[in-house]
């Protein structure tokens, strides 16, 4: 059976100059999702994936929380299977592209179970990067390229690059400039 191609990692937005949404004491929450389908050696598999989750800014532009990956995947000729997994994340907003927009890294680790008959454990870690683009003062768009590792058990790990769109929400709390 063919390994899955996803990304775990959970990719947050910012917002930088004005909106200061990066700022120390900050929640985020927010998500991404990814419908796929592709043909590999003659056979189609189509992907469906859901990635919520929610951070708090422990310093300035430095992020940690925790985010929880859903997925459901259907190769044809088999049942579908799908994925649960839970795991930390932290975040990092490194450099100004413009006046709402930053680039980021995103690094995430997860646990969890697939079901495809009996259940199994899995791992699954992500290094991500990308721009975050604030489409106002709370809500940003996440764009961003990333390397993922999942591993079930009694099998080799299954390593993929993969670009995701989501979406983040920027709950003040922190101080203001």
């Amino acid at each position: 059976m063919k390994k899955l191609l996803m990304l775990a990692g959970f990719n947050f937005i910012i917002i930088v100059g004005l909106f200061a949404q990066t700022q120390k004491s900050n929640w985020l929450v927010g998500g991404s999702a990814l419908f796929n389908s592709q043909e590999v050696e003659g056979f189609n598999t189509t992907t469906f994936l859901v990635n919520p989750g929610a951070g708090y800014f422990i310093m300035d532009d430095l992020a940690i929380g925790a985010n929880i990956q859903f997925s459901s995947i259907k190769e044809e000729g088999y049942d579908a299977f799908t994925t649960l997994a839970f795991g930390p994340f932290v975040r990092y907003y490194f450099v100004n592209l413009g006046p709402k927009t930053k680039l980021f890294g995103n690094g995430s680790f997860g646990f969890g179970n697939v079901k495809y008959g009996d259940s199994e454990s899995f791992t699954t870690w992500e290094l991500s990067a990308g721009p975050a683009i604030f489409l106002n003062k709370h809500v940003a768009l996440e764009i961003a390229l990333g390397y993922s590792s999942q591993k079930f058990q009694d099998t080799d790990a299954t390593n993929a690059f993969g670009f995701r769109v989501g979406f983040q929400i920027h709950l003040g709390g922190g101080k203001s400039q």
